[in-house]
């Protein structure tokens, strides 16, 4: 089954919109440099940062054409793994959503942005063990979104032992990095579901009969 191309294209809108979103609002901030990694992306939405009215906004157009497409994923999804995966999209979306609409120092935006990168890096991966008994190149898809949860899962644990030691000169440092890369992950993960669909249901042996394959 093939997406409805409208909502395809609300898949990869939805990850442009966040890459020109984090892109233009960092660009407007002087204060944030790759390197030294001393900031965070919330710091962008933070009223009277240059870059607020970009971020924040920019957030929630990415959180509404994302869950439109992950309305189709849903009604497309033909495994309890799959539905699973295409679940926490859903929240990795909507916590976005929240974090825009609640700007940092709000007591609402870290709870909504923790969330939202929590579920976006668990769909991946689930996506990724769902794959390990696809059609053969299908497997290569889903090794790369293992390997890039396991890479992202090393960025936060460095990030959270430099937070505890403060290697780095302050609890700060290093946070952009997991940032991105998690968002990253999850951004490609996106484009993968959109671009590949829903397109054939196998059985496998591992994984049980009617899994979904999704990929290109």
């Amino acid at each position: 089954m093939e997406y409805p191309s409208r909502l395809r294209l609300a898949g990869v809108a939805s990850v442009a919109a966040l890459v020109v979103t984090v892109f233009v609002a960092g660009a407007l901030d002087p204060t944030v440099r790759a390197l030294p990694v001393r900031a965070r992306l919330s710091d962008l939405g933070r009223p009277g940062a240059p870059g607020a009215l970009v971020f924040g906004p920019g957030l929630g157009v990415t959180a509404v054409l994302g869950l439109a497409a992950v309305g189709s994923w849903w009604r497309a999804a033909t495994s309890a793994l799959d539905r699973a995966a295409v679940a926490l999209a859903g929240v990795a979306f909507l916590g976005l959503g929240i974090a825009g609409l609640f700007p940092a120092p709000s007591v609402t935006h870290l709870p909504a942005l923790a969330l939202g990168y929590l579920a976006g890096w668990t769909a991946a991966l689930l996506d990724g063990l769902r794959l390990r008994d696809a059609p053969t190149g299908r497997t290569r898809a889903g090794r790369a979104l293992r390997v890039g949860a396991a890479v992202v899962a090393l960025l936060w644990l460095v990030r959270g032992l430099v937070a505890v030691t403060f290697v780095l000169s302050g609890p700060t440092s290093a946070l952009l990095l997991p940032e991105l890369a998690t968002l990253a992950l999850f951004g490609g993960w996106v484009l993968f579901r959109t671009r590949g669909g829903a397109r054939a249901a196998v059985t496998t042996g591992g994984a049980g009969p009617g899994v979904s394959v999704a990929g290109p």
